[in-house]
């Protein structure tokens, strides 16, 4: 009799685990969660379309591409800057000075201008002219325009080059940063499955410790089975613990990249619609990656920055031709009239002739450097190229691996009911039910973390071959 009411006592215990097994860890991977730190999300939300959503704040708000729109402002500044050298330079001079101990040109004319009006007997010739050099005030307009200078031309083409650098800059920190946020919000929404799957885990386990006392204090069983139950909820309890420390991280990481709150809650939404990707063939992805990756584009604007500036090296070999003019008035007053008025008109050549082979030398820095540039873009490309092939590959084998995942979690889910009938009939040891619940648990988190796998290596292969199209 005894025996029988054990039995009954195992079947009664086995069927409550199993129950609690069925509402809590069948039901690792739910649709949407609410937790701490996290805001509610509708069912028919799409993951997609939430990261879109994520990515586009963090583009406006974060703050190191607010730096990098700086930096592009600062580059367009540059090119107007470039462009206005062409244009002509207009300004006003003003000078008036006080004079003492310089020479007055009356001193020389008076005397000679007396003695012609002695010779003629006339007062023809003024004798009271008083003239000083330089005059007490000169005040001119001035403008000059440069006629011919090849430097202007490499300079501008430079100018745009370095805008180009920056911009290719700007958005492969763009790019960087789409990847990011996706990437933050993939490890966040890992974490939280993890702890949800740990924690459904948890309610078995305290349901086992209470039935091994129960037992222990019927005579039904040692202390050695309570212990084992002790030590293996002990064990949870750690890593729950652990896994919510990364959660909690993985959230402060995620709001930090969109420049929130540390403890702003972020939305998650279903998991199933980030396995939902269309791939395309290889050789398109990667004509995909050459036509937009900023890598790339970087190196053609360094090509572009070289020969502007062995342009401007070459321009020192030939002449420069500019217009300068002013016009205002000048002498020991000011007066406005015709006889006090000063024009001049000038056509400025200048040619360096010979300077010792530096401008040589700074043409061969120039062409050196455009040849290191067009290396450059050879190596970026075919490492562009590689980066694509790599992230598929990724994608290809995360794939197959969350078939395996998806296999595993159905054979340990099926091993662990075969195990608690068999216990529930007395035929299984507390230490094989065990056994088979934690492979059941693992079986669920590995199928959670291949599950976001996945979508990480999507994300990879998104920024690899520049599949997102960013701002401008």
């Amino acid at each position: 009799m005894k025996s029988m009411f054990c039995l009954r006592s195992k079947a009664t215990i086995a069927l409550a685990i199993a129950g609690l097994i069925s509402l809590g860890v069948l039901a690792l991977v739910p649709d949407t969660v609410q937790a701490q730190g996290q805001s509610p999300a509708s069912p028919a939300t799409s993951a997609r379309a939430l990261l879109d959503g994520y990515v586009t704040e963090a583009l406006s708000a974060n703050l190191a591409i607010a730096q990098q729109n700086a930096a592009m402002r600062r580059a367009n500044a540059t090119v107007r800057e470039a462009n206005g050298r062409f244009l002509p330079t207009v300004g006003v001079n003003a000078r008036y000075s006080e004079f003492s101990g310089v020479v007055n040109i009356g001193d020389f004319i008076n005397p000679a201008y007396s003695a012609l009006n002695q010779l003629i007997g006339q007062e023809r010739f003024p004798t009271n002219v008083a003239a000083t050099l330089p005059f007490r005030q000169e005040t001119k307009l001035e403008m000059s325009v440069p006629l011919y200078n090849d430097a202007l031309f490499g300079a501008r083409a430079a100018s745009r080059a370095q805008r180009d650098l920056v911009g290719s800059g700007r958005a492969a920190a763009m790019r960087q940063l789409a990847a990011d946020i996706q990437q933050a919000w993939l490890g966040y929404a890992t974490t939280v499955r993890a702890v949800e799957t740990l924690e459904a885990t948890l309610p078995v386990l305290d349901e086992n410790v209470r039935v091994s006392e129960r037992l222990i204090a019927n005579g039904q069983a040692t202390p050695d089975v309570l212990l084992r139950a002790r030590a293996e909820r002990s064990e949870l309890l750690q890593q729950i613990a652990e896994t919510t420390r990364q959660r909690d991280a993985a959230r402060r990481g995620f709001n930090l990249l969109r420049n929130a709150p540390d403890d702003a809650a972020v939305q998650l939404a279903n998991d199933s619609t980030l396995l939902a990707v269309a791939l395309q063939d290889r050789d398109v992805l990667i004509a995909h990656a050459m036509q937009r990756r900023e890598a790339v584009a970087q190196t053609g604007a360094l090509i572009d920055l070289a020969r502007a500036q062995e342009r401007v090296a070459g321009a020192a070999f030939l002449p420069n031709v500019a217009l300068a003019a002013s016009y205002g008035v000048q002498g020991d007053r000011y007066r406005f009239n015709r006889n006090n008025d000063v024009a001049l008109a000038s056509v400025v050549l200048g040619w360096n002739v010979f300077n010792g082979t530096q401008d040589a030398a700074r043409r061969e820095q120039a062409q050196a450097s455009r040849s290191e540039a067009e290396y450059r873009k050879r190596e970026t490309e075919r490492a562009v190229r590689v980066e694509v092939q790599n992230a598929l590959d990724a994608v290809n084998a995360a794939q197959s691996s969350l078939a395996t995942a998806n296999d595993r979690l159905a054979a340990a889910q099926r091993a662990f009911t075969l195990v608690q009938r068999r216990y529930a009939e007395g035929l299984a040891t507390q230490i094989e039910f065990l056994s088979a619940r934690s492979a059941y648990t693992n079986a669920a988190l590995n199928q959670v973390i291949t599950q976001f796998t996945v979508a990480t290596r999507v994300v990879d292969l998104e920024r690899a071959a520049a599949l997102r199209a960013l701002p401008n």
